[in-house]
């Protein structure tokens, strides 16, 4: 019978606050992100194994309890032909149905888990696609203006294209981005159980400006922490849920240089996921 170590499989990584990280500390990040998303599948087949271990428990209880049955039947007749045997034949039936306890026990118990494992999984599906839904309605007014709200495996991706937010070379948000970012801020306030991942990206055009920034990695950074601080201006959002981090020209959408492939990878995504606290508890 397979251990319930494989549990361990479906264990999942939280967000961390920060409002600028470096090239290694992003890079973490990232990858635990991208980690998140297989998550979502190795929880549905670690259900799958569980229900496999929990068929092969039935299985193995509905031949204890036969067992047991016979035995039983075996002790009335030997009861009324053999004392002797009889009393040995007691001692195998309480042994038995001592067994056959543990045996109901721990099939129930086993039951119990998987149960919750999968209402678990359920709710997190639910309250995922409540996000899109919440964000998609609240922004809108937004659309068709560079403004896309997605579901992919185990986040909601908030994706804004450069035109809506910055100039070209630049990290000062514009009026029309700002009030996006100021709308998306509402409905992250009213839902607490969200962490917020903001993913600066650009495209693979050399960086060209001058002063505090050097390439087009310090630029994404520095977008990535303006919308950070622009979210973070609603006052009834916890900084502890919110991550920024700069991934330059280094994750595009699409390859290529056309004008439009570029501006398609121009862009800031407002990455959510639901706490999985609940979810890691019941997995230990």
């Amino acid at each position: 019978m397979k251990k319930y170590s494989i549990l361990a499989a479906a264990l999942m990584i939280l967000f961390t606050a920060s409002s600028c990280v470096s090239t290694k500390k992003y890079n973490s990040l990232n990858a635990e992100a991208m980690r998140l998303d297989s998550e979502r599948i190795r929880g549905i087949n670690t259900i799958a194994s569980l229900r496999d271990d929990l068929d092969e428990s039935r299985q193995n209880f509905d031949v204890l309890s036969a067992e047991h049955e016979k035995l039983k039947n075996d002790y009335k007749t030997f009861l009324e032909t053999n004392s002797e045997e009889a009393s040995r034949m007691l001692i195998e039936l309480q042994n038995s149905q001592e067994e056959l306890n543990k045996s109901r026990e721990m099939l129930a118990e086993r039951e119990k888990h998987v149960a919750e494992l999968e209402q678990m999984l359920r709710n997190r599906e639910a309250a995922l696609e409540e996000i899109r839904r919440k964000v998609t309605d609240a922004l809108l007014g937004f659309e068709g203006k560079g403004l896309t709200v997605t579901q992919r495996g185990s986040h909601v991706y908030v994706s804004m294209e450069d035109k809506l937010l910055f100039k070209s070379g630049s990290f000062n948000i514009d009026t029309q981005g700002a009030a996006a970012v100021k709308e998306l801020s509402v409905v992250l306030a009213q839902n607490p159980d969200i962490n917020i991942m903001v993913e600066g990206h650009t495209d693979n055009v050399p960086y060209r400006g001058s002063g505090q920034l050097q390439d087009n990695l310090d630029l994404s950074v520095k977008r990535a922490t303006t919308v950070t601080r622009l979210i973070l201006q609603n006052n009834d959002i916890d900084p502890s849920r919110i991550t920024s981090a700069g991934r330059g020209e280094y994750l595009p959408l699409e390859d290529g240089d056309s004008a439009e492939v570029r501006q398609r990878n121009r862009r800031t995504e407002i990455i959510l996921t639901p706490k999985l606290d609940e979810l890691m508890e019941l997995m230990e």
